[in-house]
């Protein structure tokens, strides 16, 4: 997979990548899969995911990374 970036949209990550679902869980993001998330994540940028949730973008993109290339993941 190709690195993931702020511009990409929420539903694309996890279309490509499913075990990035619980980064954005970890981080305090709602369940991006479920219900009206679901359609939100369609049109969200990462970037924009981060700043609603007040999270920093680069080490969300790093985590997002990690876990989308098997490496294992820093804890919080």
């Amino acid at each position: 997979m190709e690195d993931i970036t702020g511009d990409m949209k929420v539903a694309e990550v996890l279309r490509r990548c499913p075990e990035t679902v619980e980064v954005f869980l970890d981080r305090g993001c709602p369940d991006m899969r479920r219900e009206f998330f679901s359609f939100m994540a369609r049109l969200m940028s990462v970037r924009n995911a981060a700043r609603i949730h007040k999270i920093e973008l680069g080490p969300l993109l790093a985590d997002l990374n990690n876990v989308a290339q098997g490496v294992a993941r820093r804890p919080q």
